[in-house]
């Protein structure tokens, strides 16, 4: 009998153990945004999220991820001092400093299309010609190097 209840308690270990699986992002392919709908609200965000770099279900306020490095001013200050391509160039793609890049581009005579402040195709498309123009390093980013080319200043 000890025997029996030895065995069944690993038994049932062993099941409960194996039938546990940790929670993940729900299935749902991303369009070109990153984004994708979730129309039984499982994240409780509503029919529309993103997940970025693995990180659980959000939204974008502003079309800025929370978890992008420029969304927090303390985690910037203290990685300054190392030299990351993530985190020196995603404080460009700021709502207010895109406006700027595609006001000047479309002035300049690159169509960016609407001024929304969002870094999409329109606007991609404007910086890698205006790079191609101006023998740049062609990319369709948004960096220091741009900026200065433009005269826009932060």
């Amino acid at each position: 009998m000890k025997h029996f209840k030895r065995v069944a308690t690993i038994i049932l270990c062993a099941v409960f153990l194996f039938s546990y699986t940790a929670p993940s992002a729900h299935s749902g392919r991303t369009d070109s945004s990153g984004g994708h709908h979730d129309y039984k609200n499982r994240s409780g965000l509503g029919d529309y999220h993103y997940h970025c770099g693995g990180h659980p279900a959000h939204l974008h306020k502003n079309g800025v991820c929370p978890y992008s490095s420029s969304s927090s001013s303390s985690s910037n200050s203290s990685s300054s001092s190392t030299k990351s391509t993530s985190s020196s160039t995603s404080k460009y793609y700021k709502a207010s400093v895109v406006k700027k890049v595609q006001k000047k581009l479309n002035k300049l005579g690159y169509d960016c299309g609407k001024v929304d402040g969002k870094c999409g195709k329109n606007t991609k498309k404007a910086i890698k010609k205006y790079q191609v123009d101006e023998d740049m390093k062609v990319d369709g980013k948004i960096t220091k190097k741009l900026l200065k080319k433009l005269k826009i200043k932060l």
